[in-house]
């Protein structure tokens, strides 16, 4: 089995992604943008294969410790 990507919602788009690129070698597609939803995003892909995907939407908030609204943090893993 392989982990195809995990996806995490983040407040600063830029700024995560300049981390993973900066400290983990990360190599970043062109941001991805659906202004319907206002949802933007970035695949970061590393060496042995694994994405990660960062997402950023202004209705996003801080982590409530509730799986039943969406939070800033891991959402979803990929296999």
């Amino acid at each position: 089995m392989k982990i195809e990507h995990i996806a995490i919602w983040v407040k600063d788009l830029e700024q995560s992604r300049a981390f993973y690129q900066k400290y983990f070698g990360a190599v970043s597609n062109e941001k991805y943008h659906n202004p319907v939803k206002n949802f933007q995003s970035y695949f970061l892909s590393f060496e042995n294969g694994c994405r990660l995907e960062i997402m950023t939407r202004p209705d996003i908030k801080e982590s409530e410790n509730s799986y039943e609204s969406q939070q800033y943090g891991i959402i979803h893993l990929a296999f």
